[in-house]
């Protein structure tokens, strides 16, 4: 194995559009609300989150993928619980 090979052993580009598993547990900020569902956007990807009401913007939050359509990439989630805020808010 060269050196070169080396350094690079383990690296990987990150997708803009990753792709998410049904069932799935992932930790997503919201960035925007209509009042019952939220946004959530992964690089291109974008799950609406059904639960997340206007005080979860700007909040990371713990999701459960319920349903995602990769040709798309756009998903849907449940909301399970708020893990953290934002550096942005307050």
């Amino acid at each position: 194995m060269s050196l070169f090979s080396k350094y690079l052993a383990g690296w990987q580009f990150r997708a803009n559009r990753p792709a998410l598993e049904p069932g799935s547990e992932i930790d997503v900020f919201i960035a925007e609300t209509n009042g019952t569902s939220g946004r959530a956007y992964i690089g291109d990807t974008k799950l609406i989150v059904d639960g997340a009401g206007p005080e979860t913007v700007e909040k990371q939050v713990r999701v459960r993928v319920t349903d995602f359509d990769e040709t798309t990439a756009t998903g849907q989630g449940e909301l399970l619980e708020v893990v953290g805020e934002s550096s942005y808010s307050g």
